[in-house]
């Protein structure tokens, strides 16, 4: 599973102990090292993609003019359906069917609306569509039965993922700023207003508001539920569920770009071109290390590496978080860069670049059948 974080990201990683393992000219692995395998590249030729997702029986991607593609684990393309327009929100594979939303513009240049789609993930046709306000980004996230959709232009809504249905709308800014995050029944989000909501999954109440003095840039929950929240101004601060108050803060240098909880650990990034390990009690240094430039995707794998890569590199750092050195570099073609990626149900690790798709497996290329049965 990935974490909510991030979705994102979790994956190439991966490909630096890969790299390293597989360009050591010969020489013994060091003890300890991880055996990556890559399974199987997909090539995207010269179709744009940004958007990633897994249930682990296919692998989704999302791309321009709102193309879906299917991929089977080994590879394999499965089918193909374009809806038209952007997509505007992520991917978001359930027992139900693949979510997202699409955001069409009419011949006079004007939005012509966005659409919130179910689609079949053995065809890729659609099963029903549900309409969406307009918002430059949806964010998708699933609560039991419902999917619930963040709409950047401030409005929060929860839908049976099933039929259709609205269960609850709540429109309580005039827009969002930043990720939301969202734990087991509870949505965190932030307004242009600088304000922090606490929202309960089942019902869309307020549980909680916080007001602040300088704007979100993101979200986050360390691992005893204190709500983290980085600003524009590099503060890091940490909030008790049952508090206002921050119970300690920290600074860096530039506007935090993201947080992720790693055990009783948070790592962040910042725009100062700094990751930061921190304590979640305390906000203690850990470690920080600087890299070339600002952060573009971080994630983590098997909660004892990093994943780092920068917007002015081709490349990918594997970072050890016990101690915060590099445990290996992996690198791109000067045009390639790392969009996204994540670490399948299935335990397949995928990436995704501006090129292609690439699957890695630890110590193989084991996977599973989509009824269970190992292949």
């Amino acid at each position: 599973m990935f974490r909510n974080t991030f979705p994102k990201i979790l994956i190439i990683m991966v490909i630096c102990v890969c790299l390293i393992s597989q360009t050591a000219f010969g020489q013994t692995k060091p003890a300890g090292e991880v055996d990556v395998t890559k399974c199987w590249s997909y090539p995207l030729a010269d179709e744009a993609a940004s958007a990633l997702a897994s249930d682990g029986a296919r692998v989704y991607i999302g791309g321009a003019d709102a193309q879906v593609q299917a991929l089977s684990l080994d590879g394999k393309k499965m089918w193909a359906t374009e809806l038209g327009g952007d997509i505007a929100s992520n991917l978001l594979a359930t027992d139900a069917g693949l979510f997202l939303v699409t955001a069409t513009v009419s011949g006079d240049g004007k939005a012509g609306g966005n659409m919130l789609r179910i689609l079949s993930k053995e065809t890729g046709i659609t099963n029903w569509t549900a309409k969406m306000p307009d918002a430059s980004e949806h964010f998708l996230g699933l609560y039991k039965d419902s999917v619930v959709i963040v709409s950047k232009s401030g409005i929060i809504q929860s839908i049976d993922a099933k039929t259709g249905t609205v269960k609850w709308k709540r429109e309580i800014a005039e827009s969002f700023v930043a990720r939301p995050a969202f734990s087991s029944d509870r949505l965190f989000v932030a307004s242009t207003a600088k304000q922090v909501f606490t929202i309960l999954l089942a019902t869309g109440e307020i549980d909680s508001l916080r007001k602040l003095t300088v704007e979100v840039s993101s979200i986050g929950q360390s691992s005893n539920n204190s709500l983290i929240l980085g600003d524009e101004m590099g503060n890091v601060i940490s909030i008790a569920a049952a508090r206002q108050n921050a119970t300690w803060k920290f600074r860096s240098g530039g506007q935090v770009s993201a947080i992720v909880n790693v055990g009783d650990r948070l790592l962040v990034t910042s725009h100062d071109n700094f990751i930061y390990f921190l304590v979640a009690r305390n906000g203690g240094v850990a470690w920080k290390q600087r890299l070339s430039g600002r952060v573009s995707q971080i994630g983590i794998v098997n909660d004892r590496y990093a994943f780092v890569s920068s917007f002015e590199d081709h490349s990918a750092l594997l970072v050890d978080l016990s101690n915060g050195k590099n445990a290996g570099q992996t690198v791109f073609d000067d045009d390639e860069n790392v969009v996204t990626g994540l670490v399948a149900p299935d335990g397949l690790i995928l990436a995704l670049t501006n090129q292609s798709v690439y699957a890695f497996g630890l110590n193989g290329c084991q996977r599973k059948k989509e009824g269970g049965a190992d292949k």
